[in-house]
């Protein structure tokens, strides 16, 4: 009796040893995802332009200028399509730690519009495009359901730490009333441009969270799913204007090209900052230097989203 005791003991310490082993190991996780925004808010400036979609009539006689409709231009950056690679290693039957690498590239959204008619002939149509491009690395920690059924569900929560990435900015201008023109050379009555223009961001931190479930489909692969919020607001750091080209009227209809080697330095690069004073170099300013980095204040920008992960996990 105590030889069948002794035996049903190890036995049990066997087969407990080895549940707790199992999918010990390493394993990687190649993966697509498509993410929706989930906090739009307010865009930031773009230069002097404020996010808003302004629909503006023009007097013909007086030139006075009536806004016919205005409306806040609101989104989020966390809208767009992800691909990543994750290492992981699993130390028991329920925790394990992994390590994402993750590329995304935003759909573009409208920053800021302007739009001006004389009657139904229109002479401004102004719009400001963002897109953003990323890539990250994300540690979390993953929890999961200990089972022996096929269908495996987990948690699983930690950080994301932005390594590369930028906003970038695309604006194009028909202006026939000055006012665009006139910021370009205040002798302009007219002008026809594009720029781009690219904002690096701050180092920063944000946090994801998510819900899913492996199912085995070979004996290392197995199907995954999950739903993953994301939650990361990013600062700007500064900002270089890296293609510009206009074709401005002057008041004689002479048309003069204009490059982007034409630009002060104030006006190609910017450098932000959480408040601005009269030491500022800024236009205006006493001691404004054209010949250096101009200076503006910060905004953020939200590059989370709700999003659905899929990929396979494959056992090494």
């Amino acid at each position: 009796m105590k030889k069948l005791l002794l035996a049903a003991v190890l036995l049990a310490g066997v087969s407990l040893g080895t549940y707790a082993q199992e999918g010990r190991g390493f394993y990687l996780k190649p993966t697509g995802s498509y993410f929706i925004k989930v906090t739009p808010v307010e865009f930031p400036n773009v230069g002097p332009l404020q996010p808003r979609d302004i629909v503006i009539a023009i007097n013909p006689s007086t030139s006075a200028q009536t806004v016919v409709s205005e409306r806040t231009i609101t989104g989020s950056f966390g809208q767009g399509w992800r691909a990543g690679l994750t290492g992981g290693f699993r130390f028991n039957n329920v925790v394990a730690f992994e390590m994402g690498l993750n590329y995304f590239k935003s759909e573009k959204k409208t920053m800021a519009k302007q739009a001006a008619f004389i009657g139904t002939t229109q002479v401004l149509a102004l719009e400001a495009v963002g897109q953003v491009t990323a890539l990250d690395v994300s540690p979390t920690i993953v929890f999961n359901l200990p089972t022996d059924k096929k269908f495996r569900p987990y948690l699983k929560m930690g950080a994301i730490v932005p390594i590369y990435g930028y906003l970038e900015l695309h604006t194009t201008a028909t202006d026939q009333t000055g006012q665009i023109a006139q910021t370009v050379n205040p002798n302009f009555a007219a002008v026809t441009l594009t720029r781009e223009e690219r904002v690096k961001p701050k180092p920063t931190i944000g946090f994801i969270g998510a819900a899913g479930f492996n199912y085995p489909i070979g004996k290392k692969l197995s199907f995954f799913s999950e739903i993953e919020y994301r939650n990361v607001s990013v600062n700007s750091k500064d900002k270089e204007v890296r293609k510009f080209d206009a074709v401005g009227t002057l008041g004689n209809g002479a048309k003069v090209n204009v490059g982007i080697n034409d630009l002060p330095t104030a006006v190609r690069e910017t450098n932000y900052h959480k408040s601005i004073n009269q030491n500022s170099n800024i236009p205006g300013n006493a001691n404004y230097d054209p010949n250096k980095p101009g200076d503006d204040l910060a905004s953020y920008i939200n590059i989370g989203g709700l999003g659905l992960n899929v990929g396979i996990k494959i056992g090494l």
